[in-house]
């Protein structure tokens, strides 16, 4: 393909998304049969600024935001997710994937600072790029590392093949039995990072420390535990406010347990962003009763959006 045959083939795509309005279960097949290749303009909820994603055709959340439109991917957990970010200073998403997350979280709120984490060196290399094509090198903290409960080396495992942004790697071979292919990466504790960021500041990259935790993201593929258990004493400690994917819910009484005495659990429903007490589907509000006047007036606006 010459440069005049991939431009040519990005107008069309262009000209197909003016035009139509494509279900999120379409977005598949419009990245394989469309292929549109660059930047997308993201819009993560309604009424909040938007950003921009690369993609060359390999990206599901940047496909979504192509072909779906705006506040078309986890749309109530991002209108969740963008409310909180803008009473937040220090942020952290576990599990960043191409970073929708952590540059909705910038875009809504520039004061804030957030370290996200990606051990995927493909999915990694995208992050940066989405960084970069946002200027928002001063604010986001990319790490290569996965979290966990302590210092180790794990395989973490890729079900897609290497040409797409795959967002089910998983620690877990109960999760993935048969991999593409595997890589082994780092995994830190939470808590050792932020009592040791001297240590890794090449890593974590921004110049000074995170001094708090006001917000954590997790998504994690089936290793939430894990990841909880790395950062009880930043819990403890800061009393963050958490959204995290829960993939088994036989599991939320541990987590719970983990997180301790204060803390309530709420459903996100993802087709609003309502919050609910009965738990099902897979994200949740995780919050301390001393963080509840967080959430004032966030009804309203759901309700105005």
């Amino acid at each position: 393909m010459d440069y005049y045959e991939f431009c040519r083939k990005n107008i069309v795509a262009l000209e197909v998304t003016r035009h139509n309005s494509f279900a999120p279960t379409d977005i598949e097949r419009c990245n394989r049969e469309l292929g549109y290749r660059g930047f997308v303009n993201c819009v993560a909820a309604q009424g909040e600024n938007s950003f921009v994603m690369f993609t060359n055709a390999d990206d599901v959340v940047a496909g979504h935001y192509m072909y779906a439109g705006p506040a078309s991917f986890e749309t109530g957990t991002l209108k969740l997710w963008t409310y909180l970010a803008r009473q937040s200073t220090w942020i952290y998403d576990v599990g960043a994937f191409t970073g929708v997350f952590a540059l909705a979280a910038v875009a809504a709120n520039p004061d804030c600072r957030v370290m996200a984490f990606e051990p995927s060196l493909v999915t990694y290399s995208r992050l940066l790029v989405n960084i970069g094509g946002n200027e928002f090198n001063s604010h986001i903290s990319p790490v290569r590392f996965g979290l966990g409960s302590d210092l180790m080396e794990l395989e973490l495992r890729h079900p897609a093949g290497v040409y797409v942004m795959g967002s089910g790697e998983s620690f877990l071979e109960s999760y993935i039995s048969d991999p593409w292919f595997t890589e082994k990466v780092p995994v830190v504790s939470l808590d050792h990072l932020l009592s040791n960021q001297e240590q890794y500041r090449k890593e974590i990259v921004l110049d000074g420390n995170f001094d708090g935790a006001d917000l954590i993201k997790i998504d994690v593929e089936g290793f939430e535990i894990s990841v909880i258990e790395g950062m009880r004493d930043t819990i403890s400690k800061h009393k963050p406010t958490v959204i995290i994917e829960i993939l088994q819910r036989d599991e939320i009484n541990d987590i719970m347990n983990l997180f301790g005495h204060g803390y309530q659990i709420k459903h996100v429903a993802e087709c609003s962003g309502e919050l609910t007490d009965f738990l099902e589907g897979r994200n949740y509000l995780i919050v301390h009763e001393e963080k509840a006047g967080l959430l004032t007036g966030y009804e309203e606006s759901i309700i105005q959006n």
